[in-house]
C-alpha cells in the first residue's frame, strides 16, 4: 500500500489546484511509468531504433508532437539503460517532461547573426537536457554547460562523451559566470534545482521525505541567484527558458514574478505544449501536474529587450 503525502504538502495542494485534483495527483504519484527515451541524431536515427526494437520485439510507440521521442511498453527502465542502444549513446533514456524546455529555446530560430548560436545550460547534470540541445542543433551551437557539484559533473562529462555532443563543460559555480561571460548567449537554459514536488513517489518514501516549507525558502534563494547570473548572461533579444520539476509557486510563477520586477528588460513569451496536461499560470507560465505517463513540471520563457534603445 503506497505511502501518504506530508498533510502540510496535501494542504497546499488543494490551496494551489482544488481539491478534487488531489486523488488525481495521489494516483499520479503512485503511478509506474513506462520508460520513455529519445533517439540521439548525433549517432542513430528513429529507423534505426525501431528496426533493433522490431528485432528483439520490443514493444514501443512514438511520443505524440515530441521530436525522436518514444515510449517502451515491455521492458523497465533497467532493461533500457542496459541495452546496446543506450550504452552506445545511440538512445538516452529521458522522462517526457525533461525533453520539453529545451524545445522551447526556439533553436531552428534566427540568431541575428550568421554565426552558430550561443547556448548556455547554466545547471547542466546529468546532461540530459544538454545532449538534447547538441541534438537538436546538429553539434553546430557553441554550448556551455556548467556544473558546480564535482561528482555530478562527471555524470555530465560521461553523459555528452557517450552521447558525442560538442559541449564546453566546466565544473563552476554558475551563480558567477555572468562575471566571464557577460551578455554572452543567444539561449540560456536555467533548469534549475528544486524542492523536486512534480516527481515524488509515493511507493519511494525517499522522494519525499525532505519536503518542507523551508526547503522551498532554501531553494528559491539559490534559484534567484541562478536567475541573476543568467539574465546577466544573456544577450539582448535573447531568450532564457527558466524550469523546474517542482509544483510550489514560490519556486515557479512567483519566481518569474520577482524576476520581471528585478530585471525590466526581461519580458514573459508565450509558450505551447505538446501536451494535454497543462495549466496556465502567472506571466504567462505553465505547470504540467503528473500524471500516468509524466512526472509534474513548471516552466517560462523570457526574451530580453535592449532598453538602451
Amino acid at each position: 500500500m503506497p505511502n501518504t503525502l506530508p498533510k502540510e504538502l496535501i494542504k497546499r495542494f488543494t490551496k494551489q489546484f482544488g481539491a478534487g485534483t488531489i486523488p488525481v495527483l495521489l494516483r499520479a504519484f503512485s503511478a509506474v511509468r513506462k520508460p520513455t527515451f529519445r533517439v540521439n541524431t548525433l549517432k542513430s536515427s528513429d529507423e534505426e531504433v525501431m528496426n533493433v526494437f522490431r528485432e528483439e520485439q520490443i514493444q514501443y510507440e512514438r511520443v505524440k508532437n515530441i521530436p525522436h521521442a518514444f515510449m517502451v511498453k515491455n521492458r523497465t527502465d533497467k532493461e533500457i539503460l542496459d541495452h546496446p542502444l543506450n550504452t552506445e549513446g545511440k538512445i538516452y533514456l529521458q522522462g517526457i517532461s525533461s525533453m520539453l524546455p529545451p524545445l522551447l529555446l526556439d533553436l531552428d530560430g534566427p540568431t541575428g547573426t550568421s554565426a552558430p548560436a550561443r547556448i548556455l545550460d547554466l545547471c547542466a547534470a546529468p546532461g540530459s537536457k544538454t545532449t538534447e540541445i547538441a541534438a537538436l542543433t546538429n553539434n553546430q551551437a557553441i554550448i556551455v554547460a556548467t556544473e558546480d557539484n564535482e561528482v555530478r559533473f562527471q555524470k555530465l562529462m560521461n553523459t555528452i562523451r557517450t552521447q558525442g555532443a560538442n559541449v564546453d563543460a566546466r565544473n563552476m559555480d554558475a551563480t558567477l559566470l555572468h562575471h566571464e561571460m557577460p551578455e554572452a548567449f543567444d539561449k540560456i537554459l536555467t533548469d534549475v534545482p528544486c524542492s523536486a514536488e512534480g516527481r515524488f513517489d509515493l511507493n519511494n518514501p525517499r522522494s519525499y521525505a525532505y519536503w518542507s516549507e523551508k526547503n522551498i525558502t532554501a531553494h528559491a534563494k539559490l534559484q534567484r541567484r541562478l536567475l541573476r547570473s543568467a539574465v546577466q548572461c544573456l544577450k539582448p533579444g535573447g531568450t532564457l527558458v527558466y524550469s523546474t520539476c517542482t509544483l510550489a509557486p514560490e519556486e515557479n510563477e512567483d519566481m518569474i514574478g520577482w524576476l520581471l520586477t528585478e530585471f525590466p528588460e526581461m519580458k514573459p513569451a508565450p509558450i505551447t505544449l505538446p501536451i494535454l496536461n497543462t495549466r496556465k499560470t502567472a506571466h504567462q507560465t505553465v505547470t504540467v501536474l503528473p500524471n500516468e505517463t509524466m512526472e509534474g513540471f513548471f516552466v517560462a520563457k523570457l526574451t530580453k529587450a535592449n532598453i538602451s534603445g
